[in-house]
C-alpha cells in the first residue's frame, strides 16, 4: 500500500490518444496522479510494465493486442503477472455479468467512461489505500443485477447454440464460415447466435467473446 499522502505514479492505457491526453491532463490538474507512462495497446502496456513499475495501472477495458485479444484477457494477464499493482478499469460496458467478472478478477476500480472524471480521481485514492471503487451508476447496475439473478437458474443454451458459440469464440469463424462448416444456412446460424446472446443478456460480439472466455463451452 502506498503512503496515503503520495501522489500515485500511473501507467495510462487507451487506444485513443486524445482520450489519454484528456485523462492525463485532468488527473494531473486535480493532483490525483502523475502519469509516468502511456500505452496505446495491450502489448505496449505490458512492455511498459516489463521495463519499469508504477503504483497503479489505469486502462480502458477494450484494449486490442496483436492476437486480437482484449477485455478480460488483458485484465487476467495483468492480475497474474503483476498482482501487487492495482488495476483501475475505465469502461463503457453496461453488461452486469462482465462487470462482475472484472471485480472477481480483482480489479481495484471500475470507472464509467461517460461519467465524471472526478470519479477516476476517487478510484485512484481508493486504490492507493488498498480499497475498491466502483462508479455510482455501475454499482447500481451490479446491485440491480445481483437482486434480479437471485433464485434464477443459469440460462440454458441448446446444443446448436453452444456449437455456434464455440466456432465463433474459439475458432474465430464468421457466420458465413460457420454456415459452411456445419452445412446449415447462414440465416439459421445467425438465429442461433442471436438467441444465445439474448439468453445471456449480451448485446455485442465483443461481450459475447468476453463471456465465452470466462466459461467453458469446449466440452
Amino acid at each position: 500500500m502506498m503512503n496515503e499522502y503520495a501522489v500515485p505514479k500511473v501507467f495510462l492505457a487507451d487506444d485513443h490518444p486524445i482520450i489519454r491526453y484528456g485523462v492525463r491532463m485532468a488527473l494531473e490538474a486535480q493532483g490525483a496522479a502523475k502519469v509516468i507512462g502511456e500505452a496505446g495497446s495491450a502489448n505496449e502496456l505490458l512492455e511498459l510494465l516489463r521495463q519499469s513499475r508504477c503504483d497503479i495501472i489505469v486502462t480502458d477495458f477494450s484494449m486490442p493486442d496483436d492476437q486480437g485479444r482484449d477485455g478480460l484477457s488483458l485484465i487476467e494477464r495483468l492480475r497474474r503477472l503483476y498482482p501487487d499493482i492495482p488495476v483501475v478499469v475505465i469502461t463503457a460496458l453496461r453488461n452486469a455479468g462482465l462487470l462482475a467478472s472484472l471485480m472477481r478478477q480483482g480489479v481495484a476500480g471500475l470507472v464509467e467512461k461517460e461519467g465524471d472524471v472526478g470519479e477516476l480521481g476517487l478510484a485512484l485514492q481508493a486504490a492507493s489505500k488498498g480499497r475498491e471503487f466502483v462508479s455510482r451508476n455501475l454499482r447500481t447496475l451490479l446491485l440491480e443485477n445481483e437482486v434480479a439473478m437471485k433464485g434464477k437458474d443459469t440460462p440454458k443454451l441448446t446444443d446448436a447454440e453452444i456449437e455456434v458459440l464455440r466456432l465463433f469464440a474459439y475458432d474465430g469463424l464468421t457466420s458465413q464460415q460457420i454456415s459452411e462448416r456445419l452445412n446449415r444456412s447462414r440465416k439459421t446460424i445467425s438465429r442461433h447466435k442471436r438467441s444465445a446472446q439474448a439468453k445471456l443478456g449480451l448485446n455485442t460480439n465483443q461481450e459475447l467473446l468476453d463471456y465465452c472466455r470466462q466459461v467453458d463451452l469446449k466440452g
